[in-house]
């Protein structure tokens, strides 16, 4: 495969040939700029997760806000409002806490847990755990009651959170 037929075959019909190219031009940083544009001409679910699939692993800062709105767009697939979800996991580094690219991001991840959907409450947890954020730890506790799971994934929104909880790891020693 090469980028062109990957451009091609993350937007087509055949949705056997999507998850492929994903997995591919995530490894092209390169290949950002093309996949943006697809994506703002793209609307079915499958492309557009995949389409973010391979943003994700760019991790460029000049997606930031772009992830933040579409987590924050009810009208998304739960799907794709996760993957944009989990792009922000993988970015969070990248700013510092008291910047306002972060605290977009935390904000619209901790409204994210109000969701209807299972996977979108699940993958914003995931999200707040990759902040390192310990004044988050109360937010996230408030979903150990959530026992919802996402179709076809392993463990419950509470799991995820308690998860997140761990990554955030210990309060620092004083020692």
């Amino acid at each position: 495969m090469n980028q062109q037929q990957a451009l091609l075959d993350i937007v087509s019909d055949d949705v056997k040939r999507v998850v492929p190219a994903a997995n591919f031009l995530s490894d092209l940083p390169e290949s950002n700029a093309e996949l943006l544009r697809l994506l703002t001409r793209e609307r079915r679910p499958a492309n557009r997760h995949g389409i973010l699939y391979a943003l994700t692993w760019h991790a460029l800062p000049a997606d930031w806000e772009l992830m933040v709105r579409i987590v924050a767009d009810e009208t998304e697939h739960p799907t794709v409002r996760g993957q944009a979800a989990e792009a922000l996991s993988y970015a969070f580094y990248q700013h510092a806490p008291e910047s306002p690219e972060f605290g977009s991001g935390v904000r619209v991840l901790v409204a994210a847990l109000r969701s209807t959907e299972a996977e979108v409450r699940y993958c914003a947890a995931n999200a707040l755990g990759a902040t390192k954020q310990r004044s988050l730890i109360p937010v996230l506790e408030a979903l150990f009651d959530d026992d919802a799971r996402p179709e076809g994934w392993v463990g419950s929104v509470a799991d995820e959170a308690r998860r997140a909880i761990e990554w955030i790891g210990p309060a620092e020693s004083a020692h």
